[in-house]
């Protein structure tokens, strides 16, 4: 299952790696937000962005909460899986019900994860 997790991850990650920001949150696309303190009720859904409706991005990516503490581990290496040699990814997000393109919650809850540059 965490395979086709990662490749969920990495579709939705082409809709930011053209962008050149530093610190890009992912699926931001036309629906702006940023995690809270807290998770909202409403879940956060991956869906195909428009126009081209080729690549994935998270609705509502405002509802989620801080990756608690237990999950951080978890969170990384689900985010480090789109790390490319100049482009790191770290899990800044965590939702328990986040929901896939299907409309159904994820197994394991959804990760919101932010673009960084990598070190030299």
């Amino acid at each position: 299952m965490a395979i086709k997790k990662c490749i969920l991850v990495a579709m939705a990650g082409a809709a930011v790696l053209a962008t050149g920001c530093s610190s890009t949150v992912l699926g931001l696309g036309p629906h702006q937000g940023s995690p809270g303190e807290t998770t909202r009720v409403l879940a956060p859904q991956l869906v195909k962005e428009p126009p081209a409706f080729e690549k994935l991005v998270w609705w509502n990516p405002g509802a989620f909460g801080q990756v608690p503490d237990d999950l951080k581990a978890a969170g990384q290496e689900f985010c480090g899986c789109m790390d490319t040699e100049t482009v790191k990814y770290t899990a800044i997000g965590y939702h328990p019900y986040a929901m896939g393109p299907d409309s159904y919650p994820m197994k394991g809850g959804g990760y919101l994860c932010a673009q960084t540059a990598a070190s030299k």
